[in-house]
């Protein structure tokens, strides 16, 4: 019979999901492991039985029929008295005092014979085996054929684990109580117990487990073998069963044998515990190096999630779902993953395993990403906020690394901080950038909770090295020689009349000024822009500015202008509210009384300062519609400062680990 088909039978009699390796070897299947143990084993001439059990997940492994082939019990036959008594006791067929107690104690702990064999001639000898055999299903366990002799009781590796399953599942008929008595026993197996050390096997294979409820055996001299077992069950839940059995030539002395069946746990598991990572995540975590790489050691079982799992290790989590695979998250990126509820959050899955990038790193998941550098932490970017960031070009970009989280702010809106800038997003406007001078200018207006509201676009290059942001409430200008400031209302509609910053006013040199009676007013290079409630917005300029001044602007007797410059006979003529200006050919300008006459009709000012009729600008690049490859490389980027209207990002909530 082939070793697979024999394990195909064990599982059978076992009732659990048996995994037989198969196609490409995975380095991580269980199964590869207990053969590298047996390897150890026989490469330095010892005879080896292993059988395991994972009962959480049902998958058992063995090393063929090895693990099926009858070998001499030991001490570990002493478990079987120890759960006979204590069924008989439970039923009320006997009564076991409290030495019997404290002797049975020592003889699970300490591995101590007398009590063995007191309880082994008292209560039954193979009938006691019998018992046992019975009631658990043993079908490979056999009687000593020297009713004297407990421990010539014959057991193998399998049978063992099925005892050892039926033990916990209290399918074998004792009870929880007593159940857990003998595994407490086991657990506080002595370093030293009957004249020898007995941590060969699981507590030296396995010495970074916290917890392992044993039960050894040794034995010699049997048709001149000796004898090491090692059995019983490993994690503070129990929740493996490892059953490793020995025996070789007597002559090779107790100290060969045992490192033969400790090397074998050890080859096992070289990670010194038993890591509790399996399937994708295990694969991916042997992938990244296991023990040794990234993540170091596991510190959990895999946890099962609504639509996925997660496995925790020292240095990071592995998460998994059907539609991200395994994907890995440690460090300042994984903190700002909880501050976003995990999972559970608005990030979902990562899809993506922690990417380096120059100066900084980046993680993605299904709703965003998360940028981390040593300068600004970690922080995520997700949403229109997300695809507006990537048309900058990502980190590679003007705006740099995000320096906040997405901050919620008023009707909806959201904004999120970078090096080099912000980018606010609302439903009613879109996701756009704001940066540099216009960003100082805009913080100045009291973010989107000032008159200009929402920014509707990204900031556009102009001539002669100047910008522009158009916002919900006005437009902010900047260029070296005039600094950044903003233009709105009636002022905005007469400045596109006058072809923007393409024409004679330039670019303005103020933001708009509150004036007397409801009025405004914008400095702009070549002249002022005047708005009032009841004149509207009209344009001084030149020689005729220079006159209005000396009449004391809007507070002297002319007060707010009433029309823009147009042509007289004698030269150029602008109406206000008290009065005129005409500007001759040549010689100054004179101020007189009232109208003389009517001005030609003004041309109508465009009704959308956006609009592409002939008024409006050509310099005006259209928005980005698609969002360009992930980032690969990294540059710096000032920092503005930040609004103080706008809420802080949720802090990290540990309490809220999945």
């Amino acid at each position: 019979m082939t070793k697979r088909w024999m394990r195909v039978l064990v599982a059978a009699a076992l009732g659990i999901v048996l995994v037989l390796p198969g196609g490409a070897a995975r380095a991580d299947s269980w199964q590869d492991r207990v053969w590298a143990g047996s390897n150890f084993a026989g490469s330095r001439g010892t005879t080896v039985a292993i059988a395991m059990l994972d009962q959480r997940t049902g998958e058992y492994r063995n090393n063929g029929a090895a693990a099926t082939t009858r070998i001499e019990s030991a001490s570990v036959m002493k478990v079987f008295i120890a759960e006979h008594l204590l069924r008989r006791r439970d039923l009320g067929q006997i009564r076991l005092s409290a030495t019997d107690m404290n002797d049975m104690a020592a003889m699970l702990r300490d591995s101590a014979n007398a009590p063995a064999n007191r309880f082994w001639s008292t209560y039954g000898a193979n009938g006691i085996v019998q018992d046992v055999i019975n009631r658990y299903g043993l079908t490979q366990t056999g009687l000593t054929s020297n009713p004297r002799y407990w421990g010539n009781t014959l057991i193998t590796a399998h049978d063992m684990v099925v005892f050892y399953r039926r033990l916990m599942d209290g399918s074998g008929g004792l009870s929880a109580g007593s159940r857990d008595w003998i595994v407490d026993q086991m657990r506080q197996s002595t370093m030293y117990g009957d004249g020898g050390r007995q941590f060969f096997g699981l507590h030296d294979g396995l010495p970074r487990e916290g917890a392992i409820a044993q039960k050894q055996g040794w034995m010699c001299c049997v048709n001149g073998d000796i004898f090491r077992h090692s059995s019983g069950f490993v994690g503070p839940d129990n929740r493996y069963i490892v059953v490793v059995l020995s025996r070789e030539p007597s002559a090779r002395g107790g100290a060969h044998i045992e490192e033969s069946i400790s090397g074998a746990v050890r080859a096992m598991f070289p990670e010194g515990l038993i890591p509790r990572v399996q399937g994708l995540i295990g694969e991916h975590w042997y992938a990244m190096g296991g023990t040794s790489g990234r993540l170091g050691y596991p510190t959990s079982d895999e946890i099962g999630l609504a639509a996925g799992a997660l496995s925790r290790f020292q240095g990071g989590y592995i998460y998994w779902s059907p539609a991200t695979g395994p994907r890995a998250v440690w460090g300042a990126i994984l903190d700002a993953y909880a501050a976003q509820r995990w999972e559970l959050g608005p990030l979902g899955y990562p899809t993506s395993d922690e990417i380096g990038l120059p100066g900084g790193a980046l993680s993605r998941f299904q709703g965003g990403y998360i940028y981390w550098s040593p300068a600004t932490n970690a922080h995520a970017v997700r949403g229109p906020i997300l695809a507006a960031y990537g048309a900058q070009r990502w980190e590679n970009g003007p705006l740099g690394y995000p320096t906040s989280s997405q901050i919620p702010l008023r009707d909806s809106g959201a904004l999120n901080r970078f090096q080099g800038g912000y980018i606010y997003w609302s439903p009613a406007t879109g996701a756009h950038s704001v940066s540099g001078p216009i960003l100082t200018a805009y913080g100045a207006q009291r973010w989107e909770n000032g008159p200009l509201g929402y920014p509707t676009s990204s900031t556009i290059a102009l001539r002669d090295n100047g910008s522009l942001n158009r916002f919900q409430g006005g437009y902010v200008y900047a260029s070296p020689a005039t600094g950044a400031h903003s233009v709105s209302g009636p002022i905005l509609t007469a400045y596109g009349a006058q072809r923007w910053e393409n024409g004679p006013l330039g670019f303005p040199t103020s933001s708009t000024i509150a004036l007397r009676d409801g009025g405004s007013l914008n400095r702009f290079q070549g002249g002022y822009v005047y708005a009032s409630p009841t004149t509207g917005a009209h344009t001084v300029s030149g020689r005729i500015l220079t006159a209005y001044g000396a009449q004391r602007w809007e507070n002297g007797t002319l007060g707010y202008p009433t029309s823009d410059v147009y042509a007289v006979p004698e030269g150029t003529r602008q109406d206000f509210e008290g009065g005129t200006l005409t500007l001759p050919s040549d010689g100054s300008a004179v101020v007189t009384g009232p109208l003389v006459s009517e001005p030609p009709t003004e041309p109508d000012p465009p009704t959308d300062a956006t609009s592409t009729t002939s008024a409006a600008r050509t310099t005006t690049p259209a928005a980005p519609t698609t969002t360009p490859a992930a980032p690969t490389t990294t540059p710096a980027a000032p920092t503005s400062s930040a609004p103080t209207t706008s809420a802080a990002p949720a802090s990290n909530r540990e309490d809220q680990q999945p």
